[in-house]
This record gives C-alpha cells, structure tokens and sequence, in this order.
C-alpha cells in the first residue's frame, strides 16, 4: 500500500490511497460473483488503520495485513503531461520473506504480485515464495524498473538477472517504458518472444491511451497482437496500471481470450479517468461492462495456456 500526493499538470493537489489499492477495488469491483479477494499487505504502523478502513469497507475483500514500526510509502507524483511523470518516494516499509508470504497466500488459487515499491521480494525470496506456491502468478513488475536517488527521487534502471525474475511468473505485465527498460537490460530480450521463452506464458505491454500489446504462447506456438483504446479518453491516469492489471487478470483466470481480456481491462481503466482515487472506485468501476465483444486470440481459451 502506498499513499500518493499528486502533482497534476493542471489543478490542484491530490491526496490518497493508491498502489495496490486501485488493484483490489478493480478486481472486487469485476471479478465474478462467487470469487473472493484476499489482500496481503505489510503497511507503515502510522497509517495502518486508515489502510484498514479503507480495505475493510470494499466488497468480498479478506485482509491478511501486517503493521510493520517503519514509516508507511508515500510517493509524490510529479506528472509532466497526461501520462508521463515523475515519483519522489518516502517511508521505508520492509519487504516480505518468500516464506512469510506464501503462508499468508495459502489458499489461493492465483496470486496478483504487484511491485508498487520495488523491494517487496528480492531475486532470492521471490524463488523461495515461487517454489512453495502451487497458484499461477501473475507480476506487475512496474517498480523493479525504479530506482531510488538518496532524496527519494525514482529513476528508471534496468533490471539485473532479469530471467531469473521472470522465470518465477506466469504472466507478466510492463509499460513500454519498462520494456525498453528491460531491453537494454544485461542480456535483455529483443522481442516479446524472447521473454516469453524465459518462461511466462502470457506477456502485456501497455501502451497508456494507445491500448496494450499481448503475446502468449500455447500448443508450441506464440502469438501477438496489439489491441487498441476504441475510444481513447483524458483524465487523471493514477492507478490506471494497476487498474489494468487487476481486470487482466480476472479475465484470463475467468476463462476469457487474450484479447478480449485485454479489451476489458483497457475499457475498466479507461473509465477510471474521470475518478480520483481509491475512496469510491469499487462502485465507479462495477457498472463497466466487461465484454464488449472482440477477438479470441487462441482458439483455445487463456486457461489453457496458465
């Protein structure tokens, strides 16, 4: 959990939750009916019973939190224009040990790992959690591509032993930034087929308004296709990552295509535009219809291929 002051291009300030909570209102808000969410999150003692109100009063959520003595994770973000800006990270919340995590995951049929600050797993405790958990996983790996500058500046870095990452995921999630990121990455890959053959079965690159780029491999072959925004919109873009990330998810373990799981979450993120925040944004998102028709991609659906 992190809690975001943003610095839009225009207006004022903005203050609240983000991170993963954007996630968990997504995927409370449009997974199907019968599923449940549980949250695992370790949260600055200074602000864990704001976290916990917050995650307390979304639909079906089942919290696993930990209140740890460091400072809670704050980020001021700095946008530059619609989609592009810049973080400046305080608080210092310790990261998980693969053990402690996969306790807390026992269970669960799938897991969404989304690196908000970048150092919730190193490489060697990520390996652990990754051999004792039976679920798919599913990486958001935004924050791996961060760095951070003694004044808590984040700038992009490439990422060291990168195969050694990704080989842990079934699916992964990037921008385009963080692909060329990996790109120039030691021994980075060239195409979304490399990555795919480090071993994840589905990869996404988002592409902000322009949509997202999926590839993903099944019966021995690989396919890829871009998938574009129909109808492109403006607004505050915090969170819509996450947002993305959560409904791409759901989609895929719900048995639908790559493709139209990829409509479905460009449409959900889309529609958080014009909402500002995590407070509210279960009720803003459950009234976004998540098919909209489209593609299939593999014949054969995407549960196949997990």
């Amino acid at each position: 959990m992190v809690f975001d002051r943003i610095l839009p291009t225009h207006g004022d300030p903005v203050e609240g939750w983000g991170g993963i909570g954007y996630a968990v209102a997504a995927a409370s808000a449009t997974l199907p009916a019968d599923w449940g969410v549980r949250v695992v999150a370790r949260i600055g003692a200074d602000l864990f019973g704001d976290a916990e109100r917050l995650l307390s009063g979304m639909p079906r959520c089942e919290l696993r939190l930990t209140s740890v003595p460091e400072p809670n994770n704050c980020v001021e973000l700095h946008y530059r224009d619609a989609e592009r800006r810049t973080e400046v990270l305080s608080g210092g919340v310790s990261g998980w040990s693969g053990s402690d995590l996969a306790e807390a995951l026992t269970g669960c049929d799938a897991v969404l790992l989304n690196f908000i600050s970048g150092h919730e797993l190193d490489l060697a405790e990520l390996h652990v959690l990754h051999d004792r958990l039976s679920a798919r996983i599913y990486a958001d790996v935004h924050s791996l591509f961060l760095g951070v500058e003694p004044d808590g500046t984040r700038s992009p870095r490439t990422l060291d032993d990168w195969g050694a990452w990704f080989s842990c995921f079934d699916i992964v999630q990037m921008n385009e930034d963080e692909f060329a990121l990996l790109r120039a990455s030691p021994g980075g890959p060239d195409t979304l087929e490399d990555i795919l053959e480090a071993g994840p079965r589905i990869v996404a690159v988002t592409r902000g308004s322009q949509g997202a780029t999926v590839a993903a491999r099944a019966d021995g072959r690989i396919l890829v296709q871009d998938v574009t925004l129909l109808r492109p919109r403006s607004g505050d873009p915090t969170g819509c990552g996450d947002i993305w990330g959560a409904v791409m998810y759901g989609r895929l373990l719900a048995g639908t295509g790559e493709v139209r799981a990829v409509e479905a979450a460009n449409r959900v993120a889309a529609a958080s535009l014009d909402h500002h925040g995590v407070e509210g944004l279960v009720d803003r998102l459950a009234d976004v219809p998540l098919d909209g028709g489209g593609g299939a991609f593999l014949d054969s659906t995407t549960e196949v291929a997990l």
